[in-house]
């Protein structure tokens, strides 16, 4: 058993002033984890170390230990300890709060994912500096690798560059792209490749970002968003591409696409027919769900995250923006169908504007009343509802209303069971 004796070296090593562990002990567990109950060594190791961590009431990041030397293709083994010399590709703007820089490092064999967390306390990194980064941890979702910066890890800028492979584009964390249609994307920070033609441009909110827009292919659209530091060749609306080394993104059920610095764009001598991805449902709308009504957006550009307590989950605490929706469920008897209607489809709905719902805010004193309002006017009745699909939710574009309310009582009881 020399790997379970080495690997219970290394573990009894890392525990042994904190609890004072010995070699034979941390060998006979992972030895029974092994070869009695089949664990893969990997696992069984994994497992050990974490029970020695609750026990000493630690995090992993405070163990440390022996880092390797690893280029970022080599890199296929979560949560193992490692040193990289890499040039920081891309910075991309973080979507939390504990997240101090999230992007992309570099070298010649290829790209991955690196985050820092504010906890951590470092120094920031510079897009386009490159660094001996020690003491990292490599982190594996769905079969592609990521590294963190933790409060151990040491970091020194380089004078030398170093060099990131023209056509490494992340090969080394994700192997070969899919290339999904547009309408299959459903997996978030996913890098894929995709023939698309910009169906329309709209005007950047924020100047941080180059170009944002609709892609569309045969099977419907998606958001995309290009930034100002990926220095990209611009997309002209109409034109056919080939775009490769995309990341995906998804908020709120929602998935869009980001181009980037490694993102290889191909202009094609085509045209391409545009899906439409929208679905008709219809049923009882049986809930008005929470979040629904009056509510308060982030005002910083480019953002439309709604508030919660005051706060957006990227920028903090903001002065919000009032805006209307109605998080609604429809139910056809067979399957339930959850709806977002925004402030336009919203106000026609109700026949409520956002004026006159910010004037019964007001009077009220409490934001609340809205949504009950519309509770009271929508539930029971039914509708047909067109829209894409995103996620879970269909947004809805256009709505019908169909026939009678159904029966209070009944529609009540089926609420309560959403």
């Amino acid at each position: 058993m020399p790997d379970v004796q080495s690997r219970a070296e290394a573990i009894a090593d890392q525990f042994s002033d904190s609890l004072g562990v010995e070699v034979e002990e941390v060998e006979e567990r992972l030895d029974r984890l092994v070869n009695e109950y089949k664990v893969p060594v990997e696992e069984a190791e994994r497992s050990v170390r974490s029970s020695y961590l609750d026990q000493a009431d630690m995090d992993p990041e405070e163990l440390g230990g022996e880092s390797a030397e690893r280029t970022l293709g080599e890199i296929d083994t979560d949560e193992e300890w490692i040193d990289v010399t890499a040039t920081v590709v891309e910075l991309w703007e973080p979507r939390s709060d504990s997240i101090a820089q999230v992007g992309l490092l570099g070298d010649e064999t290829g790209t991955k994912k690196f985050v820092a967390f504010e906890t951590s306390d470092l120094p920031e990194l510079t897009e386009g500096a490159s660094y001996r980064l020690s003491n990292l941890v490599t982190d594996e979702y769905e079969g592609g690798f990521s590294v963190k910066l933790n409060r151990t890890t040491e970091i020194e800028e380089l004078d030398e560059a170093v060099d990131v492979a023209e056509d490494a584009a992340d090969t080394g964390s994700r192997g070969e792209n899919r290339e999904p249609q547009l309408a299959e994307i459903d997996t978030d920070e996913e890098w894929i490749d995709v023939t698309a033609t910009v169906v329309e441009l709209w005007e950047p909110r924020s100047e941080a970002v180059a170009q944002v827009g609709l892609l569309g292919d045969e099977s419907g659209t998606k958001k995309f968003v290009a930034f100002e530091t990926s220095e990209l060749p611009a997309l002209e609306e109409g034109g056919v591409y080939r775009l490769s080394n995309l990341v995906t993104d998804e908020y709120e059920g929602s998935f869009s696409v980001k181009l980037n610095r490694t993102t290889e764009i191909e202009e094609l001598d085509r045209e391409m027919e545009v899906g439409d991805d929208a679905i008709s449902v219809e049923g009882a709308l049986v809930d008005v769900q929470s979040g629904s009504g009056l509510i308060k957006r982030c005002p910083e550009e480019g953002c439309t995250r709604v508030l919660q307590n005051g706060r957006c989950s990227e920028h903090g605490e903001v002065e919000g923006e009032f805006d209307l929706r109605i998080k609604a469920v429809l139910d056809d008897g067979n399957a339930v169908h959850e709806t977002i209607f925004d402030r336009e489809t919203t106000e026609a709905l109700t026949g409520i504007d956002l004026a006159e719902a910010k004037e019964m805010a007001m009077d009220a004193l409490d934001t609340t009343v809205v949504a009950d309002e519309i509770e009271d006017a929508l539930l029971g009745r039914y509708y047909r509802v067109e829209g894409p699909e995103f996620g879970r939710y269909v947004l809805a574009d256009a709505f019908e209303r169909l026939g009678e309310p159904a029966d209070t009582e009944e529609t009540l009881i089926k609420a309560r069971s959403v």
